[in-house]
């Protein structure tokens, strides 16, 4: 039973729901049996680094912005973005997972970074950690890299608790943000949050182009946009929509769901910024500058880019 739970976990990648179907018996055992598996040695794995780090550019990071810790991906230029940004997201869950501690709220956000990089946490042995969503959902448009599903998909893997957020990710009030958060589906969440030790934050660019991934899923308007930009905004880190020094801009109409304020998020000891693609790179800056994250994992390219200037 252990060689077979473990072979399928690890050479056929199921998720640990699958398993306990295939086999006809609880999640919590198949989690059970591949730990053992692994503690009685039917498991070995090697780990084969080829990941590549760009130590200049972290130390450049660390020296102009003062962050404590820089991740830079060296990648090579011949390869397709698709392949570069699983190539990051796998670096990035191999610097996520060493922060995890049984028993941590752990807090998501979304993106599709920060989806290729929970991919590859769902593959890691699992680590029993409490998953809060950290923003409202951005509905079925991007189920793929939504929250909601990044949730799902790691605590299942894990066999660990999922505490979600049932609100949309922009309300028309803060009233309706205070009065969803006080509804009993949502306070779970609302306390988790309160209590988080670790968060993985994506950004998002309010670019010159006119491009945004709010807008383009339909979360905002082409006249919202234009109200973002008269308010300097240059995009957002998770639900906080920043200007470029990195400072919090509130819009009346365009209301995040998420329960802590900029103050409580820069409060939280391990705070994780995803980016990949120039696109974000005055986004990045601004959220440097702000102090929002404790660690930046980026690729090669970007990190350039960040520091061009």
């Amino acid at each position: 039973m252990l060689a077979e739970a473990a072979e399928l976990y690890f050479l056929k990648g199921m998720l640990q729901a699958e398993i306990a179907a295939q086999m006809k018996i609880s999640r919590s055992l198949v989690s059970r049996l591949i730990t053992e598996a692994q503690a009685k040695g039917v498991v070995n794995i090697t780990i084969n680094r080829f990941f590549q780090r760009a130590g200049r550019l972290e130390d450049e990071l660390r020296s102009r912005f003062g962050i404590e810790e820089a991740c830079v991906l060296n990648l090579p230029r011949a390869m397709e973005t698709g392949e570069r940004k699983k190539a990051l997201g796998r670096f990035a869950a191999d610097i996520i997972y060493g922060s995890l501690r049984s028993g941590c709220n752990l807090g998501l956000t979304f993106g599709t970074t920060l989806r290729e990089a929970v991919e590859s946490l769902a593959l890691k042995l699992p680590v029993p950690v409490n998953c809060v969503q950290l923003t409202g959902s951005l509905g079925a448009a991007d189920a793929a890299f939504d929250g909601h599903q990044l949730l799902q998909k790691l605590s299942s893997a894990w066999n660990c608790p999922a505490i979600y957020l049932h609100a949309p990710f922009i309300v028309n009030s803060v009233e309706i943000r205070k009065q969803l958060y006080k509804s009993r589906s949502n306070k779970p969440n609302y306390e988790s949050c309160q209590n988080l030790d670790v968060v993985v934050v994506g950004v998002s660019p309010l670019d010159s182009g006119g491009h945004s991934a709010l807008f383009s899923g339909g979360h905002i308007t082409a006249e919202d946009m234009m109200i973002m930009r008269s308010h300097k905004v240059v995009g957002d880190v998770g639900a906080y929509s920043v200007d470029s020094q990195g400072s919090l801009v509130d819009i009346e109409s365009l209301v995040k769901m998420i329960g802590l304020d900029g103050n409580e998020f820069r409060s939280i000891k391990a705070r994780f910024g995803l980016a990949y693609g120039e696109l974000k790179t005055e986004v990045v800056r601004a959220a440097l500058r702000g102090g929002w994250f404790t660690s930046l994992i980026l690729d090669d390219q970007t990190a350039e880019a960040v520091l061009s200037r």
